[in-house]
């Protein structure tokens, strides 16, 4: 296949550049029903501005000339051209080059869903100088994870570094549209008011899906040889990053990152128990401006669901490259978003895209059809609510047509129970008896004398009772009762029945070793259970972690640690409420019995495995905070609905 070709951004509707690899993974879909494709995040940009060579050294300015013809001289971005030119030349010529180059490569594996269009999206943009890294810190990224983050947004060196991603969320409404006999899949991409950036968004680097190190590419890009551009403005020269005309994608010399959308590697999320998703993360943020959009997809197998990849399928620039008034350089205008402001009670603002995405069936040239609108805050929340609300009153019809169907039932019950011969003809006796029994009743009430003679036959068995003519031993029937939790019922004497509690104190839980990555935090198994003398070894790998199950009225754990060495992890300690929930006032008590070193490392505490988010961490102690060699601990829940819990340091 040959490289796509494509047009340069146009003031309005905003462009979209799409990567071969998008239109791959379509076919793959359609052709292959175990194969879904479906559109899932995105990833809002500010595109630095294009400078000119006079103004020195930058952080993070694109500069086109960074990038080498095939001939291997340096590119040509004087500025006196467009800027708009130079951005779909070196995106043309040496991203979606690239990315040919490597799909077209013998060692490129055609089985693999994940693709190297993100990874050569931000090559590209490193190499043109709009981004750069740095290593994240301990603070940054969960344990045992390596990962980049961007510079801050500061004064660096001289030069000020402004982020280049700015925000990262989830693509939640999607929609197939027919119109006009055309056929358009509708994204779209909201971000609500109550967020702000996504502070130090993490990156992940990765290995291109070929075993080659270097590519050399002749003097045109792939498949374009001697060919006319279509855009008399574009022409079809290869350019590379090297000035040997050679395009480097070895991860040990170049950077190859992409996104980290996982929030569990995120450590101020997970140390946080607050927060769970990198939504709740961006509120944290402040305001910030963007002039493009990274659109993903999700692809996976149906039957293999592990067996998913999260694929960049393009890029989408808002507006063109205006030229600056001092004819300094150029730059994409940009959106500002604000976020509301609790001190002085502002209000911040929402923006709603939706992206129409035609696919084009043309082999020649990979592209989309595009229609951006602006709609107002109000109109999104109207339309998420008015989906909301359709869902709620589908649910309560459905609720109606079973309660519908079950009075529909006892009414032809009651039809073939009050009409059939037999039953009404019974219905007839019945009440002839009743009215006898009434006459029955009434003679005996006749006169003075009917009532003197039940007085005296009452009397009569009274003092039959009295003188022991008639047993008078009676007993309420005790096998109705039963014990609960707590309680212990003694039935040992005959005629008596004893209460009494079995809850002395103190009732001791077993505790159990596991290793946290043996299995997925969904399907923790619990371990054999180790001996009392050394039931958590503290100097064990930082995968061990402790595994308790809470149950009413066992309320009390002795830990043994091994305290010949100090700690190299936090000791985690998972407390399982999968078959008792917690209640408000209840307490767990942990009690260290023999002494360990911290050597910094903290106690921490996780429950609520069944809830929505699995595991939540209730609590941390630092080293400082341990009153003792010894620790003894509560932990006393404080609100059951939102498993809100006190951790209390007792020595």
């Amino acid at each position: 296949m040959a490289t796509p070709l494509v047009r340069i951004p146009q003031e309005q509707g905003g462009t979209l550049y799409a990567f071969a690899s998008a239109a791959r993974d379509l076919t793959r879909a359609y052709q292959n029903p175990d194969i879904n494709f479906e559109f899932s995040k995105f990833a809002l940009l500010n595109l630095s501005p294009v400078a000119v060579p006079s103004m020195g050294s930058t952080n993070n300015y694109i500069q086109f000339s960074n990038l080498y013809d095939a001939s291997g001289a340096a590119y040509n971005d004087v500025m006196v051209d467009n800027a708009n030119v130079h951005f779909a030349q070196t995106f043309q010529n040496y991203a979606l080059n690239f990315e040919q180059l490597i799909l077209n490569d013998d060692d490129f594996d055609p089985i693999l869903l994940k693709s190297d269009a993100e990874q050569i999206m931000f090559k590209w943009l490193y190499e043109i100088g709009a981004v750069k890294w740095q290593p994240a810190t301990s603070q940054q990224v969960s344990t045992g994870f390596s990962r980049v983050i961007e510079p801050d947004d500061s004064t660096q060196t001289g030069a000020e570094y402004s982020q280049l991603v700015k925000y990262i969320g989830n693509i939640d409404v999607s929609n197939d549209k027919n119109y006009q006999g055309n056929t358009y899949n509708e994204i779209f991409i909201n971000v609500p008011s109550v967020v702000g950036h996504t502070p130090e968004i993490l990156f992940k680097s990765g290995q291109y899906n070929t075993t080659s190190t270097i590519y050399n590419p002749a003097n045109f890009i792939e498949g374009r040889a001697n060919q006319v551009h279509p855009d008399a403005n574009l022409d079809c020269e290869a350019l590379a990053d090297s000035n040997q005309g050679e395009i480097n994608f070895d991860p040990n010399v170049e950077p190859t990152y992409g996104i980290e959308f996982d929030s569990a590697k995120y450590a101020k999320i997970i140390n946080n128990p607050e927060l769970s998703t990198l939504f709740d993360y961006s509120k944290m943020g402040s305001d910030f401006s963007f002039n493009a959009i990274l659109v993903y997809y999700d692809i996976y197998s149906k039957s293999t669901t592990a067996n998913k990849a999260t694929n960049l399928y393009g890029i989408l620039i808002l507006d063109n490259f205006k030229e600056d008034q001092n004819l300094n350089g150029w730059y994409i205008p940009s959106l500002t978003k604000y976020k509301p402001n609790d001190v002085t009670g502002l209000n911040g603002n929402a923006f709603a895209l939706k992206l129409n995405v035609k696919f084009n069936t043309s082999l020649d040239n990979v592209g989309v059809e595009k229609n951006i609108n602006d709609f107002t805050t109000f109109s999104m929340d109207i339309f998420l609510d008015t989906s909301a609300a359709l869902d709620q009153a589908t649910k309560l019809l459905m609720a109606a047509n079973v309660r519908y169907d079950g009075i529909a039932q006892k009414v032809q019950e009651l039809e073939t129970l009050l009409l059939t011969t037999s039953q009404v003809g019974e219905f007839g006796t019945r009440i002839t008896e009743l009215e006898n029994l009434v006459i029955d009743a009434k003679l005996n009430y006749a006169n003075s004398s009917s009532l003197l003679g039940l007085i005296q036959s009452t009397n009569k068995r009274i003092n039959q009772l009295l003188d022991g003519t008639v047993p008078s031993s009676v007993q309420y029937n005790i096998d109705v009762i039963k014990q609960g939790d707590g309680l212990e019922i003694d039935k040992s004497v005959p005629g008596y029945l004893t209460l009494k509690n079995k809850v002395y104190g103190y009732d001791l839980i077993d505790a159990y070793n596991f290793d946290v990555s043996a299995v997925s935090s969904s399907n923790w198994q619990v371990g054999t259970k180790t001996s009392l003398t050394n039931l958590f070894n503290a100097g064990t790998a930082s995968s061990t972690a402790l595994w308790v199950r809470f149950k009413n009225y066992t309320n009390r754990i002795n830990i043994w640690l091994d305290n010949t060495s100090p700690l190299n992890s936090d000791i985690n300690i998972y407390i399982d409420d999968t078959i008792t929930s917690w209640k408000k006032g209840q307490v767990l008590k942990f009690n260290f019995k023999s002494n360990f070193l911290p050597n910094g490392k903290r106690i921490k505490f996780f429950t609520d495995k069944n809830g929505t988010n699995g595991w939540k961490q209730i609590g941390l102690i630092n080293e400082s905070e341990i009153l003792n060699s010894k620790p003894y601990i509560e932990v006393i829940c404080v609100d059951e609905i939102n498993k809100s819990f006190e951790i209390d340091i007792l020595r």
